[in-house]
């Protein structure tokens, strides 16, 4: 079941798509400036890739809302800003450290919370580790996949929290991470995204066909 995805135009984004476009992993481009055109029922999930503007997805954000309540299952990636168009969550920003990893011995941080959850599967802590822009809260019924813990040499500010999150909303889902793998592989830079995507990008596609699926059954009872 290939994955929906909102195509803001930016030329990382588009390169990562291409580059993934042979794995059919998406179905189907969004553009966020017809996004409110757009009918997103009889997508199973749908993807918001790193830095699409989150002010321009405020815009759109009981679409978005909707989407998930009826059962979809909404997976947004890292520098958009979700506080402004997803309900109930908070994210705090954090100066970022991008060469921690030349200190001798240096360790990110980056801890996975919840090792059997499906977008997870053979995914590893030193995939989801190159730098961190902030930590998110935790919406209630949520479950915390990705953390951080970094040593004061890394985060002055002491900032931890968690950096990927699933949470329920209506008969949908929402995950949502700080990580900005998208940016970087499709800007040419940082392997270890690379390595994230090509495990976390199936993971939610099939994911995604197995909440679709277990709405299905439901709904038959």
């Amino acid at each position: 079941m290939p994955l929906a995805v909102i195509d803001a135009g930016l030329a990382y984004q588009r390169r990562t798509l291409a580059d993934f476009a042979s794995a059919d992993l998406f179905s189907v481009r969004f553009a966020l400036r017809d996004l409110n055109q757009a009918d997103l029922s009889s997508q199973a999930a749908l993807l918001i890739p790193c830095r699409t503007p989150g002010h321009r997805l405020a815009c759109h954000k009981e679409l978005l809302s909707s989407y998930v309540r009826r059962g979809g299952l909404l997976v947004v990636m890292g520098e958009t800003n979700p506080d402004l168009f997803l309900e109930g969550l908070a994210f705090t920003p954090e100066p970022t450290n991008f060469w921690w990893w030349r200190e001798p011995g240096m360790e990110l941080g980056v801890l996975i919370d919840s090792p059997s959850h499906p977008v997870l599967a053979d995914v590893s802590a030193q995939d989801c580790a190159w730098h961190v822009h902030g930590t998110l809260s935790v919406p209630e019924g949520g479950q915390v996949l990705l953390s951080w813990h970094p040593a004061p040499a890394v985060s002055p500010t002491g900032g931890a929290g968690a950096l990927m999150v699933d949470y329920p909303l209506g008969e949908g889902r929402v995950i949502v991470t700080s990580l900005d793998p998208i940016y970087h592989h499709g800007s040419g830079f940082m392997p270890a995204t690379t390595r994230f995507l090509m495990r976390f990008l199936p993971n939610v596609r099939a994911y995604a066909a197995a909440h679709r699926n277990m709405l299905t059954l439901n709904s038959r009872n």
